[in-house]
């Protein structure tokens, strides 16, 4: 028992002394709030950026999916409709879950 007293007490000496090393003051460029702001409105706007792309490439091949299929090719028409389907879940998904991660 009393060979773990020094370990145990130079591991609480050790401990005792971080909140002090915490309250170490942040350089200037990191002290301003709105640093935290302009990186939470470029996420966003980077957000909605790709979410429009993906949205939109998604409606593109639902529409070249609808004309395989309007012109006889059921198949490869339903291929590229389901993934226009998917991609549009999936661009749904990660925005909205974006969307909750920044505010």
């Amino acid at each position: 028992m009393k060979k773990l007293f020094i370990p145990v007490a130079c591991c609480v000496a050790v401990l005792m002394a971080l909140p002090a090393e915490a309250t170490m003051q942040l350089p200037s460029y990191a002290q301003d709030t709105g640093v935290q702001q302009a990186v939470q409105t470029k996420g966003k706007a980077f957000t909605d950026l790709i979410s429009m792309i993906v949205a939109i490439l998604a409606i593109i091949g639902m529409l070249i999916g609808a004309g395989y299929y309007g012109v006889g090719n059921g198949e490869q028409g339903k291929k590229y409709l389901i993934g226009g389907v998917v991609a549009l879940i999936i661009a749904g998904s990660v925005y909205g879950i974006a969307t909750m991660a920044i505010n």
